[in-house]
C-alpha cells in the first residue's frame, strides 16, 4: 500500500488520480480541505483511498498511517503556510515531519521514500521555507531508504497558486510591483507532467538515490513571467521594483504602498530566488515536459478576473 501524505492540495489532487488509474492501493494522511464545500475526501473514499484526517504534529496519527504501508509519498508543505496562519510552521513540516517520517519508515520496515521538495532550496537561503526544505532534503539524502526527491520549479494547470498568492501585485491596475530585480530564473512545468513523473517513480529504480530538478520546456526572468500573466490580463506594462534586501521596518514602510495584505518579507525572499534547472536527468527518465505556459494562460487569467468580481 501506498501512503501519500498531504495530498488533496494542487498537485497531491493531479497525483491520487493517477495513481488510482494504475490501479495502487492508496493510503491518504490529510489534514482536511480548509473548506469543507470543496472536499473530495468522500469521493476518494468511494473510490477505495483509505483516508486517514489529522494533525501532522501528533505522533499516533502518523503511526497508525504507517501500518500495512510499501511505500511514502511525502506531497506535504506550502510556501504559504505562514500566511493562512495554519498550526504547523516552515520548520515543522519541512523538516521536523520529514525526520519523523524517516524514522517511523525504519521502524515500520519501509524501504521507499518519495519526497517533493522545490527548487531553490537551500541551505544558505534568507527564506525560511527554501532553507528548511533543503535541510529536510538533507535528511533524506542521509537516511537508509530508497529514497528519491523531487525539485520542481513553480506548478501550473488550470491555476496558478504562485499566481494566487501574489494576485494583489499582479492585477495591480497602475503598474507591476516586482520585488528584487526581476531577473531571477524561473521555468514552470505544468501540474500533471509532474504528477506522472512522482508516480512513475515510486517502482522505477533509476530513480532511486537521485534528486530530480522538473522544469518546463520555456524559461522566463520573473518580471517576464509576471508580464505574461499580466498581458493575458490586458493590465499595464509598467513595472516599479521593490528593493528585496530591505528588512524590518524599512519594509513594512515599502509594502504599505502595495495593496493592503500582499506580500511579507519570507514572501520576497521566496520571490527573488531563482526556480530553475538544467532538468536533464528528468527528461532522460521521464521525458521532456511538452506543456507550455502560454497554453494554460487564458484559464488562470480567467480564473483571476472570476476572483476580482
Amino acid at each position: 500500500m501506498l501512503l501519500v501524505i498531504g495530498g488533496t492540495g494542487f498537485l497531491g489532487s493531479k497525483v491520487l488520480p493517477v495513481m488510482l488509474e494504475r490501479g495502487y492501493e492508496i493510503k491518504l494522511l490529510t489534514r482536511g480541505s480548509g473548506d469543507w464545500r470543496e472536499s473530495n475526501l468522500g469521493q476518494y473514499r468511494k473510490q477505495g483511498i483509505k483516508v486517514t484526517v489529522g494533525a501532522f504534529e501528533d505522533d499516533e496519527v502518523l503511526m497508525r498511517a504507517m501500518v500495512d504501508v510499501d511505500a511514502i509519498i511525502n506531497l506535504s508543505g506550502s510556501f504559504r503556510i505562514t500566511r493562512q496562519k495554519r498550526d504547523s510552521t516552515f520548520s515543522y513540516v519541512n523538516f521536523e515531519l520529514v525526520e519523523k517520517l524517516l524514522a517511523l519508515a525504519v521502524e515500520f520496515g519501509v524501504q521507499r521514500y518519495v519526497q517533493v521538495s522545490c527548487l531553490g532550496a537551500r541551505d544558505e537561503s534568507p527564506s525560511e521555507y527554501l532553507r528548511t526544505k533543503y535541510e529536510g532534503d538533507k535528511l533524506v539524502q542521509n537516511s537508509s531508504l530508497y529514497w528519491t526527491i523531487f525539485r520542481p520549479s513553480y506548478l501550473f494547470g488550470e491555476r496558478f497558486p504562485l499566481i494566487d498568492t501574489i494576485k494583489p501585485l499582479v492585477t495591480f491596475k497602475p503598474f507591476l510591483p516586482v520585488v528584487g530585480s526581476g531577473l531571477n530564473k524561473v521555468e514552470p512545468v505544468h501540474v500533471v507532467e509532474v504528477a506522472n513523473a512522482i508516480v512513475d517513480s515510486i517502482y522505477m529504480k533509476e530513480s532511486v538515490g537521485k534528486i530530480i530538478d522538473i522544469v518546463g520546456p520555456h524559461s522566463f526572468t520573473l518580471s517576464e513571467l509576471l508580464q505574461e500573466v499580466r498581458d493575458a490580463l490586458e493590465l499595464s506594462d509598467r513595472v516599479m521594483t521593490i528593493p528585496s534586501q530591505l528588512s524590518g521596518k524599512v519594509f513594512d514602510m515599502v509594502a504599505k504602498g502595495l495593496p493592503k495584505n500582499t506580500i511579507d518579507l519570507e514572501l520576497a525572499q521566496i520571490l527573488i530566488a531563482d526556480s530553475a534547472g538544467s532538468g536533464a536527468l528528468a527528461k532522460s527518465l521521464f521525458g521532456a515536459p511538452k506543456v507550455p505556459l502560454s497554453d494554460c494562460l487564458p484559464a488562470i487569467a480567467e480564473g483571476l478576473k472570476a476572483k476580482q468580481k
